[in-house]
């Protein structure tokens, strides 16, 4: 009897001891449900779903080597949606957009923009179609021309460009390259005033000076070395016989031709604008008994430039009682 009580004991303690653990296994598993019907409401009041549009590059993906489109669009707006922590991390440069060009004819035809995100989904792409022309590639080799952009400092000028290459390749589209009509360098010369060099831009332009966006100047860049001078002015000054001394009695001067009798200098504004005449070297009168012709050296000025250096000076005399000296003498007249 006392062994029979104690199974039944025993069966009772078994059945008593199992009761808590059943009750604990029910706990956890409703503490796992409220924990994810918590987190998906803190995620949907806390993280929610957004969107975002990005401004990014548009590029052509298997397009043929001897291919090339016409007006392609530099950049499409692509719009993300994800959560928001996904969004403050996404950077432009984790959104890709394309237009994959596998086995497209040569003509104008209709293409879908595609796009790429590295977190989130893609919403939305704008414009979503383009209409776009391929032509085949065609290149050709240009001389290029110096064009001169801005004003350099006061009292100088360019006097000379010289550029390394001298010609580059332009590719294109076909029907574009026949419209290229030079291919020039744009030199900006603002504010300097002594020689330089620079890496200046080479752009194709058309009959009209526009420049060609879709043409390809190949190299880019032109080596460009600029001379720069004083600048300079031209005129023309009368020339002056610069006589001095005394005739011999019993003659007197009758006139003096000067042939020529300008001279033309080249020189910096304010230099020139100091000169009212060109004297020749002295001629001393009192050597001088008969008409005489002489040709005399031009005094010119340090830092002009003459476009001669000598003059003929005709002496005519007549006979006569008075005697003429220099200071009588008008070195300019011709009669």
């Amino acid at each position: 009897m006392s062994r029979l009580t104690t199974r039944k004991e025993a069966a009772a303690m078994v059945k008593n001891n199992q009761t808590p653990n059943r009750n604990s296994w029910l706990v956890r598993i409703m503490s796992v449900v409220c924990a994810c019907i918590l987190w998906v409401y803190v995620m949907n009041e806390q993280n929610p779903i957004t969107t975002k549009t990005f401004q990014v590059p548009l590029t052509a993906q298997n397009l043929a080597e001897d291919m090339v489109v016409k007006d392609l669009p530099e950049t499409v707006n692509v719009k993300v949606s994800g959560t928001r922590s996904q969004i403050a991390v996404l950077r432009e440069g984790d959104v890709k957009a394309f237009i994959d060009f596998t086995d497209a004819p040569k003509g104008r035809n209709t293409y879908n923009v595609q796009a790429t995100t590295r977190m989130g989904e893609v919403a939305e792409v704008t414009p979503s179609l383009l209409q776009l022309e391929t032509d085949s590639l065609a290149e050709k080799t240009m001389t290029l021309e110096p064009r001169i952009v801005g004003v350099p400092n006061s009292g100088v000028t360019v006097s000379q460009m010289d550029l390394s290459p001298t010609q580059v390749i332009i590719k294109g589209a076909s029907a574009r390259i026949s419209q290229v009509d030079k291919v020039l360098v744009m030199v900006d010369i603002s504010h300097h005033d002594r020689n330089f060099s620079t890496d200046a831009t080479a752009v194709a332009v058309d009959r009209t000076g526009r420049e060609m966006y879709d043409v390809k100047v190949v190299p880019g860049k032109i080596k460009t070395t600029v001379t720069i001078v004083r600048q300079l002015g031209t005129n023309d000054f009368p020339v002056k016989a610069n006589m001095s001394g005394q005739l011999p009695e019993g003659v007197t001067l009758k006139s003096v031709k000067i042939t020529p009798d300008s001279v033309r200098l080249t020189a910096e504004p304010k230099v020139l604008g100091g000169i009212r005449e060109i004297l020749t070297a002295p001629i001393v009168l009192n050597n001088v008994t008969s008409d005489v012709e002489l040709k005399m050296p031009l005094q010119i000025p340090d830092q002009v430039l003459a476009d001669q250096h000598s003059v003929i000076v005709e002496i005519t005399l007549q006979k006569g009682t008075e005697k003429q000296d220099g200071s009588k003498a008008d070195g300019n007249q011709n009669q």
